[in-house]
């Protein structure tokens, strides 16, 4: 099997929510866009250009062959080393990471909402609420000035994928309307593709990882210790089953979140939804 390995640069253009946790009334994003967020905006883009955009088992079709067709890096947000925004390859960013210092300072904001109570034209009771969001543009520090902000990863594509029949041969048109994370319905999440050069070819991919550097994936933690706390990654799912769409929550899986630090030299392979595991 042979695979094609892609940069992938999009511009933020909107607020971008990518759920996490709930921490009191605050609604937290992650820092940084999972694998299993890009395959789920592909998988998207792909079934509603196909026309089956209202047909709840197309989804899960058309997922399931994204899914053995391509292997997807977490995004990262990163800022152009010019400040212009004239940006065509990663020679043209610094990619930033939640664990480097002013991240949250830099990128992050919320807004707050509540439902309201029209009969007291008030504010309805215990429904306010505040979603933490990824700014399209950062926020001035010192003498850098407010900049763009683009997200940055890696794509591994099935070497047979753009020649195939049917849906997928259109990923690349795809990739350039693609809408990540929540609040999409308010406009939320938008991106602009902006470079997607190709890299290299590899027989599977992989990554490797030197002692005392962190991965930029969730790792399995079956049979691995890393210097890192542990998650159980789940999701909402489409289960079809007798002609109707239903939702379920995926199975755990237990794992090192990114940021975490190997102990020596490590050889990962990416594998569904971008997660990592330990090659053997």
């Amino acid at each position: 099997m042979s695979w094609q390995k892609y940069e992938v640069i999009f511009r933020l253009l909107s607020p971008l929510h990518v759920g996490f946790r709930k921490t009191g009334n605050l609604m937290q994003t992650r820092e940084y866009v999972p694998g299993k967020v890009f395959w789920a905006a592909l998988t998207a883009r792909l079934t509603r250009d196909s026309g089956n955009g209202a047909d709840g088992r197309q989804y899960v079709i058309i997922g399931n062959a994204v899914n053995e067709s391509f292997r997807f890096g977490y995004l990262y947000p990163a800022l152009p080393k010019s400040g212009s925004c004239g940006v065509k390859s990663a020679d043209d960013l610094t990619v930033h990471y939640p664990w480097n210092a002013n991240f949250d300072y830099l990128f992050l904001d919320s807004y707050a909402s509540t439902a309201l109570d029209y009969d007291s034209k008030t504010a309805a009771e215990a429904l306010l609420h505040e979603t933490e969001f990824m700014q399209p543009y950062t926020r001035p520090y010192g003498s850098q000035p407010s900049l763009p902000v683009y997200l940055y990863g890696d794509l591994y594509v099935h070497s047979e994928t753009a020649e195939q029949d049917g849906v997928l041969k259109y990923w690349q048109d795809a990739l350039s309307k693609l809408q990540f994370g929540g609040e999409r319905g308010y406009g939320w999440g938008r991106v602009r593709l902006e470079s997607l050069p190709k890299v290299g070819n590899c027989g599977e991919p992989t990554v490797e990882v030197k002692k005392g550097q962190r991965v930029l994936a969730h790792v399995l933690a079956e049979g691995l210790t890393l210097y890192g706390s542990v998650e159980p990654l789940v999701g909402w799912e489409r289960n079809p089953k007798n002609g109707t769409t239903n939702w379920h929550l995926s199975s755990p899986n237990i794992c090192y979140p990114p940021g975490a630090t190997v102990k020596s030299d490590c050889s990962f392979t990416v594998n569904h939804y971008g997660i990592w595991k330990k090659a053997n």
